[in-house]
């Protein structure tokens, strides 16, 4: 199934086709052509403000279990692959604010590499690749969205067991780039399946 659409400048969308791989769609050829094979099980994706696709890589069956850079060139790098040396469990969804950092979230949905991080967060990745923890906050996260001016954050909080949280929130961005201020916008109630 597909997952993570983001568009290139030249207008193409680039998007997962979680099995292990991305594709490419050209509006103009109305073409869809393999982009990366393997893709370290991707998931999210999006250009950043100097055209470099950013990827949440998976676990599972292939999964890099990191964040990864993908230059205008072809060339594909680690940007972060653990916090205080441990892996991620699997990156699943980001954005990036308008200094170019990344937020992205990293639940454990199905999958049975072990986990050596015992919470699922909300990471923050600076530029240069400096890992922290932006919240903990949430049961499982999910999709993710950075407003337009870097003030706020807003995440699905989706869990898989039928009583845990289907919750929209949203957080204010600190100082330090943590967030904080936790607010409900919607409670989808229970046995939903919630939303991305």
């Amino acid at each position: 199934f597909t997952e993570g659409p983001a568009v290139d400048a030249d207008g193409s969308i680039v998007f997962s086709d979680i099995g292990n791989r991305l594709m490419r769609f050209d509006p103009a050829t109305k073409k869809t052509t393999v982009f990366r094979d393997p893709s370290g099980r991707a998931n999210g994706l999006i250009f950043d403000q100097k055209g470099r696709l950013i990827a949440c890589e998976g676990a599972n069956t292939g999964g890099n279990r990191r964040i990864s850079v993908t230059e205008p060139d072809g060339k594909i790098r680690t940007l972060a692959d653990g916090f205080e040396g441990k892996r991620f469990n699997s990156p699943n969804d980001l954005d990036v604010d308008p200094k170019g950092n990344v937020y992205f979230t990293d639940p454990r949905y199905v999958g049975d590499d072990p986990r050596e991080l015992d919470f699922e967060a909300v990471f923050f990745v600076s530029t240069e690749g400096k890992v922290k923890v932006a919240t903990r906050d949430l049961q499982k996260p999910n999709g993710i969205l950075v407003s337009g001016d870097g003030k706020r954050v807003f995440v699905a909080d989706n869990n898989s067991k039928p009583e845990g949280n289907h919750h929209l929130v949203a957080f204010d961005v600190a100082a330090d780039s943590t967030l904080t201020n936790k607010q409900i916008l919607w409670d989808f109630g229970p046995n939903v399946r919630g939303i991305d």
